[in-house]
């Protein structure tokens, strides 16, 4: 029953997103157009799955090469000064933090449990508590709640806007899982429950028994935030005359980033690359799948010929 009410919400919560809203739609065999009052255009091809999973290699390829130009050099300058600095005052915001959380009577621990299981194998683990409520809200099912919201909902409408969006969504939480799982074994950081002492999470770089001791070494960067963050940033660009999204989104991520301090599982300082992740895959992700014509045509003059029964002639075109 519970399985079924998590679905359930996420169904309602697409059909909310994708409802009509002030912009224009067009329609052709070849594409769905989205005019905004601030003269953006969406335009959309007909989405095909597995088209645009097979996409994820070269979007990543492209977040990849985006992340490192000159444009970005600020930001993660901002990144690393931001990392560098939380790592220093790490140990006192995660003591601080489960001190609050147990005022709150926020659960400490992780109290997510297994609803569905095949062979032994666990296959879906939900929340059970407020705590374990909040650290969900960073799972990879919330991104396959909503693509199989937005595809159901794309499908039954024949919307091409949410199909694609649900593809993205599909495509995004593959290229995030493989970006900060090789982050991860990169940097082989200790969660804040297996330190010990003083310490803010030894570094363990490549370690060759990273899949077996993963809780000793996947704290940075956040896995969680990152999928969040990208869920966000993709539903942000399909959506932008959706105004709420981004208030809501960032507060849910809030409540996240504070949880996973609270349980143990991330020193704040593994969310700054976190989230830089999560909003660079999203902006690449979409940016593939989304074509913008906002910008106006520049001013011109054409001839064109034409023919019109036995008359042949020319025509001067104006542009403004």
């Amino acid at each position: 029953m519970k399985i079924f009410i998590f679905f359930l919400s996420f169904l309602a919560l697409a059909c909310g997103v994708c409802r009509a809203s002030s912009c224009e739609l067009s329609k052709s065999s070849f594409s769905h157009t989205y005019s905004f009052e601030n003269g953006k255009v969406l335009n959309y091809e007909k989405p095909r799955f597995w088209k645009d999973l097979a996409r994820g290699p070269k979007d990543w390829s492209d977040f990849m090469k985006d992340s490192f130009t000159r444009e970005n050099a600020p930001w993660l300058a901002g990144i690393a000064g931001s990392t560098l600095l939380l790592i220093k005052y790490d140990r006192e915001i995660y003591e601080e933090t489960r001190r609050f959380g147990k005022r709150m009577n926020i659960s400490t621990e992780d109290k997510t449990k297994t609803f569905i299981k095949l062979n032994g194998v666990s296959l879906f683990r939900g929340p059970t508590d407020l705590g374990s409520a909040m650290y969900f809200l960073g799972d990879g099912w919330i991104s396959i709640g909503l693509f199989g919201s937005f595809k159901l909902y794309g499908l039954a409408k024949d919307d091409w806007r949410a199909s694609s969006t649900a593809n993205q969504l599909m495509e995004g939480l593959l290229v995030t899982g493989f970006t900060t799982q090789i982050l991860k074994w990169s940097t082989g950081r200790q969660m804040p429950k297996t330190s010990s002492g003083d310490s803010t999470g030894r570094w363990h770089p490549f370690a060759t028994d990273y899949l077996s001791k993963r809780r000793w070494y996947d704290a940075f960067p956040s896995g969680h935030l990152a999928t969040g963050m990208m869920c966000v940033t993709v539903l942000t660009e399909n959506y932008p005359e959706k105004k709420y999204i981004k208030p809501v989104g960032y507060s849910l991520l809030a409540l996240l980033s504070f949880q996973m301090v609270n349980n143990g599982v991330h020193w704040v300082s593994d969310y700054p690359l976190g989230l830089a992740v999560g909003y660079g895959i999203g902006k690449s992700v979409a940016s593939r799948h989304v074509v913008e014509k906002g910008e106006k045509e520049a001013r011109s003059v054409s001839f064109y010929p034409y023919l019109a029964g036995d008359t042949a002639g020319g025509a001067l075109v104006y542009r403004f």
